[in-house]
């Protein structure tokens, strides 16, 4: 199927993009402090806090795209309702807290409970599941499918795109751009599920495979599951923390968060949806990958299938520009050996880390073909290395980890689960069945059960030493 669009739509994407760049280039720069440039100056207001944070967590579309054509409505089960619960779980227990730590990154909170160390093994690690591989694949797809052009200048023209619009605005120019991006990924979903409704009724919703109308799609209960674990790295999303450090107060970020649950919930029901009948239409569609774009070329007129593209650019960019400005951060604010450079700002760091992940994600983008397969590696990863850490910090007492057990917890973890992803690549198959998130998790709960044991045994000692 030719998925290029017509030159009428192709000038209503290139109109969005260009007011996107224009936004990010003409922000001032007055505020070059390192809360200004990597925070907005902490000033997000309850709107822009709920645009940006639902945007920025719904940057994989064409990945939504791609299961829901695969599996039917176990979208809604394996990519909604365990984020939900996460989200929630952060607003409620977490997002407070994360504001009042007045920490402008996730690692600074891991240096001001754990040390130096520490935080450096989890900026590592932050900077490289961060990395925005999937996202700048898909905006690459996009510009391929779209506007006709190879996929590789797509990737190209999206690295350099992002990088310009975030070189000088930082975190503000994400906040804003955010707010445009929110309104379109909304209003696109919103005229397409509105005209399958009214044009085609409910009846092609009958042809669909009887798996796609079950909650597990067909897939196997640890399949499922696995997902179900990798969404607790919400509780761990570099992301999630920049928005609470960025909000105006505490209030704000967990409010927010409350609000931006039940917009998912809305647009995920749409896209599952529209995923349906995308299955249901085009049944021999050869890559899935290409479900809503195909979907929209066959059912909407010229016009709002730009403005359908336009919706789709702009939802995977909120992902891209602010994952991508989480690396420039980590990098720039974390990881920049200060005694190489010691007059550079942090502002300045971090453009550089903007080239550098930029290049980076483009590389991977290139390098892979499965959205969905980096989804599932850079969240395992995460998952595995980072949860229980960084709850440790807001729950000392519950889940009791010593700087140095926290260290080998997160050394271990990232390991063992890379290793079991790279068996798969090498045998054909995980060792022992096992996927390779419960491998890693298990090596984290035993450093944390160690480490819960010395500490009590320690305790007990000194108690005793006292008695006596």
């Amino acid at each position: 199927m030719n998925l290029a669009i017509s030159a009428f739509d192709a000038a209503i994407v290139i109109a969005f993009l260009a007011a996107t760049l224009l936004i990010g280039l003409r922000l001032p720069r007055h505020d070059q402090s390192p809360s200004g440039y990597l925070l907005g100056g902490r000033a997000l207001t309850l709107p822009a806090f709920v645009a940006t944070t639902v945007s920025t967590w719904y940057g994989g579309i064409l990945g939504i795209g791609e299961y829901t054509w695969r599996y039917g409505i176990s979208n809604w089960i394996v990519f909604g309702i365990p984020y939900y619960v996460g989200a929630l779980f952060f607003a409620l227990i977490i997002s407070r807290r994360a504001r009042a730590s007045n920490a402008l990154t996730l690692p600074t909170r891991f240096e001001q409970f754990y040390g130096r160390g520490p935080a450096r093994c989890a900026a590592i690690i932050i900077f490289l599941t961060t990395v925005p591989g999937a996202y700048v694949l898909m905006m690459g797809t996009l510009f391929s499918l779209g506007l006709n052009m190879p996929l590789w200048g797509g990737i190209a023209i999206t690295a350099l795109f992002v990088v310009l619009y975030l070189w000088r605005g930082g975190f503000s120019a994400v906040a804003r751009t955010d707010a445009i991006q929110f309104a379109l990924m909304f209003g696109s979903f919103i005229i397409l599920s509105a005209i399958l409704a009214f044009t085609y009724g409910l009846d092609p919703l009958a042809s669909l495979p009887p798996s796609h109308l079950e909650p597990s799609g067909g897939q196997s209960t640890g399949a499922i599951l696995v997902w179900y674990l990798i969404a607790m790295s919400t509780l761990a999303e570099p992301n999630f923390y920049q928005r609470c450090f960025a909000a105006k107060t505490p209030q704000i970020a967990r409010r927010g968060l409350i609000i931006s649950i039940v917009c998912w919930l809305i647009f995920d029901l749409m896209t599952t949806f529209c995923g349906l009948y995308a299955r249901a239409l085009l049944p021999d569609l050869q890559n899935p990958v290409h479900a809503f774009p195909a979907l929209a070329n066959t059912v909407l007129p010229t016009g709002l299938v730009g403005l359908f593209y336009a919706g789709l650019f702009a939802t995977v960019l909120s992902s891209l520009d602010s994952n991508l400005f989480t690396t420039a951060t980590t990098l720039g604010r974390d990881l920049w050996p200060d005694k190489c450079t010691p007059t550079w700002s942090i502002s300045t760091k971090t453009r550089i880390g903007l080239i550098l992940g930029a290049a980076l994600a483009a590389t991977i983008a290139l390098a892979s073909g499965s959205i969905i397969e980096l989804w599932k590696v850079f969240g395992s990863v995460s998952a595995a290395a980072l949860l229980i850490p960084i709850l440790s910090t807001y729950f000392p007492q519950k889940l009791p980890l010593s700087p140095r057990t926290a260290l080998v917890l997160m050394i271990a973890s990232a390991t063992t689960t890379l290793l079991w992803f790279l068996s798969k690549k090498i045998t054909g198959s995980y060792w022992l069945n096992i996927e390779p998130l419960f491998a890693g998790g298990s090596v984290a709960i035993l450093c944390l059960i160690s480490s819960a044991a010395f500490i009590a045994l320690k305790k007990r000692a000194t108690r005793t030493s006292t008695t006596k």
